[in-house]
């Protein structure tokens, strides 16, 4: 196991933007260092166990925090991250300690840094951590500048940048904003002209080279 990269959320509202969020960071630093549980913790694994591993690689714990990740309440009333079974808090409690970098991510639908004085163990610890906003209205501002804090935390990036030319390509996050955030729209709509281009290309190419053969005739000294 390499990844360096855990992230962190509340299956009721936070699986679609983990989703989304590990394919981007995927596509930016590799896939072997971003660690999403859903597709990445084997069957029988523990995530405490799993992150344990990468202590001597300083790993780092991204928090997805949605509106369900703090205020998300059992069927009794109380609050989930005050029970002692509750995922997130076991998740929390292992990058800890772990000694993990902990970022917390503000997402849509949270607008307020909640106090440390309103939160149970381990969770007062989000707030004295510096948080990054993640919003679907804003996403690659907000990717961006998250992937400029894991390279400056030592994260190695995929890719450099202009590897692919010119045509920004679209990201994950921007799926959900299409028709709606007018840069994630004109990022697909150039992806798909590009892809286009480069098919009517091919297959003007292939026309020639078939032309061109016809014109020569077959080849009767054998060579």
């Amino acid at each position: 196991m390499s990844a360096r990269v855990f992230i962190s959320y509340r299956t009721s509202d936070g699986a679609d933007k983990a989703t989304a969020l590990a394919r981007d960071l995927d596509a930016l630093f590799g896939e072997e260092q971003i660690f999403l549980d859903k597709d990445d913790l084997p069957a029988g694994s523990r995530w405490r166990d799993v992150i344990a591993r990468t202590l001597e690689q300083s790993p780092i714990l991204l928090v997805l925090v949605t509106p369900n990740y703090l205020g998300a309440r059992d069927s009794q009333g109380k609050r989930c991250i005050e029970r002692d079974d509750d995922p997130p808090r076991d998740e929390l409690q292992a990058g800890l300690a772990a000694r993990a970098q902990v970022i917390p991510l503000m997402c849509d639908g949270v607008t307020a840094i909640p106090a440390a004085a309103d939160l149970p163990k381990p969770f007062d610890q989000l707030c004295e951590r510096t948080w990054r906003k993640l919003r679907a209205y804003d996403w690659r501002e907000d990717l961006n500048r998250l992937a400029g804090d894991l390279r400056a935390l030592g994260v190695v990036p995929r890719t450099t940048p202009g590897e692919f030319g010119a045509v920004p390509l679209p990201l994950a996050g921007d799926i959900g904003s299409i028709g709606r955030d007018p840069a994630a729209t004109r990022r697909w709509a150039i992806a798909a002209i590009g892809a286009v281009v480069l098919a009517g290309a091919g297959i003007a190419g292939w026309r020639w080279f078939e032309q061109e053969k016809k014109k020569k005739g077959p080849n009767l000294a054998g060579r």
